[in-house]
């Protein structure tokens, strides 16, 4: 039986010859790994609405492995954070943030209104991304339980992390050069 949910792709990696694994933190499930099949082929009538950092609508069908989408139209593209440095640094760093601290399905909406709400303001021309990246980090570890009051969330996160967030070394080049 197919099911519906709004989401938003934070990682995409090829499989096969044409098909993708897509990363989606959704309203109705929390985070998810869902199937793209085909959607490498120039003619995949789904192609344009499952791209990285994209809000979409989403039709998924249950399968043994991964769900597979069977359907998606775009609701938001967020064009400025696709075409500023600075944003799509940082939609790069939400969405690492979210695929490593959310192991699996667990609806939550307090953290969908947060990443949503993050990922439209870096869609804004007039935003600080380092004023809303510190915000996001102690948000989302106050969501998770661990108060409020982190000096530098990034330090407390990474503990729990296997390894660094790498899009944070690519953040820090971009806030670098833009200075």
């Amino acid at each position: 039986m197919l099911y519906k949910t709004q989401g938003i792709i934070v990682k995409k990696v090829n499989s096969g010859e044409f098909d993708r694994l897509l990363t989606v933190y959704t309203k109705d499930f929390g985070k998810i790994l869902l199937k793209a099949k085909s959607v490498r082929k120039n003619q995949s009538k789904l192609k344009g609405h499952l791209e990285l950092f994209l809000y979409s609508h989403l039709m998924i069908a249950p399968a043994k492995g991964f769900d597979i989408i069977t359907g998606a139209e775009t609701i938001e593209s967020f064009p400025f954070l696709h075409r500023n440095l600075s944003s799509l640094a940082s939609a790069y760093y939400l969405a690492e943030l979210t695929d490593k601290l959310f192991v699996g399905p667990e609806k939550d909406e307090r953290i969908w209104q947060l990443i949503l709400f993050n990922f439209r303001d870096l869609n804004k021309k007039k935003q600080n991304s380092k004023t809303l990246i510190n915000n996001f980090e102690n948000k989302l570890v106050e969501l998770l339980g661990y108060g409020n009051k982190q000096k530098d969330a990034t330090f407390f996160i990474e503990p729990f992390l296997d390894g660094k967030i790498n899009s944070r070394y690519f953040l820090q080049k971009v806030a670098y050069l833009l200075e």
